[in-house]
């Protein structure tokens, strides 16, 4: 089979110009961590208001995480992460984690906080409870840079799931 030289060009530009940024692109399955630039200001009721609950079924999961920085006051009360909400980080760390365990190890406990009055148990990563301990008092303010991960249906109801991944005393 003879190739003309226009085929040639065309294939050899082909190669030189998309083969470098098929390189250049990161693997498959890579992510990159979120810096404190990635989360933007917004309350727990903006996070929980941006779900979209089809009343047809009793999980939902988000592909987007909604990365987001709240600022809530620490109240100090722990408890294990119920079932209802394991089986959502479960599911949502199957569906959309490249490593599940990053997500599921980590997070066995809840912490309580309020928003304008409103108690939120929030799952909170097991390095950081001690630090909440040693850094926060009770009743003091903390922005907390959290994801969403989904819902649940809580009796009439539904219950967010929300992950804490860092925080600070706000400045």
């Amino acid at each position: 089979m003879k190739y003309r030289p226009a085929q040639f060009a065309l294939a050899l530009t082909f190669v030189l110009c998309g083969g470098a940024s098929f390189f250049a692109q990161s693997p498959p399955g890579s992510k990159k961590a979120r810096t404190p630039d990635d989360y933007h200001p917004r309350t727990l009721k903006e996070v929980a208001a941006g779900s979209r609950h089809d009343v047809e079924k009793s999980v939902i999961l988000h592909g987007d995480v909604l990365p987001s920085r709240v600022r809530v006051t620490y109240k100090g009360s722990t408890r294990p992460l119920p079932t209802i909400r394991k089986d959502v980080l479960q599911q949502w760390a199957q569906r959309f984690a490249g490593s599940p365990e990053h997500y599921t190890a980590p997070y066995q406990t809840e912490v309580l906080f309020t928003e304008d009055g409103v108690e939120h148990w929030l799952a909170v990563k097991k390095n950081l409870i001690s630090q909440f301990g040693k850094e926060l008092k009770r009743g003091e303010a903390v922005d907390l840079f959290v994801i969403r991960l989904g819902g649940v249906r809580a009796g009439r109801g539904w219950e967010e799931v929300v992950l804490v991944e860092s925080f600070r005393k706000p400045q």
